[in-house]
């Protein structure tokens, strides 16, 4: 007979607990980003009235380094400011090329408010068919708050009209880390 009660109190307590953890997650619910009009990858959670947003995500769209520390528990992000132009060959400022044509230039940042410390530097293009292939990738020897930045001169094919966009990533020195700061769209016409 105690067999019985035991196993019905347990019977009891299996089918409770799912009812109970339903109503304790339904306070949560996943809420589409948006960031510029572009629809994230990871969506938000919406909980008792709080947005909660992936952390990773937001780093790729404000065009900011992330750092992590589990052991006291805090995320931090750094904004930097990354002003990028265009230079050709002549050193005159340039954003549309006509297409095709095989194009020399190279690109100066201007960089401040940099507040944590990176190891690298590296430039991609991305053509209008999705292909990115890097311009450059340099070390940085000091890392300063504020820094002027001139890439090597780079020769690249622009075959097709359509956006090509220039990416900056900054190497965080603690995560070792790849990180979008700034980007720039070239237009081929």
């Amino acid at each position: 007979m105690r067999k019985i009660i035991k196993l019905t109190i347990l019977v009891l307590c299996i089918m409770i607990l799912p009812g109970t953890m339903i109503y304790a997650a339904s306070n949560q619910s996943e809420v589409s980003l948006y960031f510029n009009n572009l629809a994230q990858k990871q969506a938000a959670i919406l909980s008792e009235g709080d947005i909660l947003l992936p952390a990773e995500q937001l780093s790729k769209s404000l065009f900011a380094l992330i750092a992590l520390d589990e052991t006291s528990k805090s995320v931090r992000i750094y904004k930097p400011n990354v002003n990028m132009v265009l230079l050709d060959n002549n050193g005159e400022i340039f954003g549309k090329v006509k297409s095709p044509a095989r194009f020399a230039f190279s690109t100066l940042l201007q960089v401040d408010h940099l507040k944590t410390e990176i190891s690298d530097i590296k430039l991609t293009i991305t053509d209008p068919a999705d292909k990115t292939e890097t311009i450059d990738n340099q070390q940085i020897k000091k890392s300063e708050e504020n820094f002027w930045f001139k890439t090597n001169e780079f020769t690249y094919s622009f075959n097709t009209k359509g956006t090509y966009t220039i990416q900056v990533y900054f190497k965080d020195v603690a995560s070792k880390t790849w990180y979008p700061v700034s980007e720039i769209d070239v237009f081929g016409i």
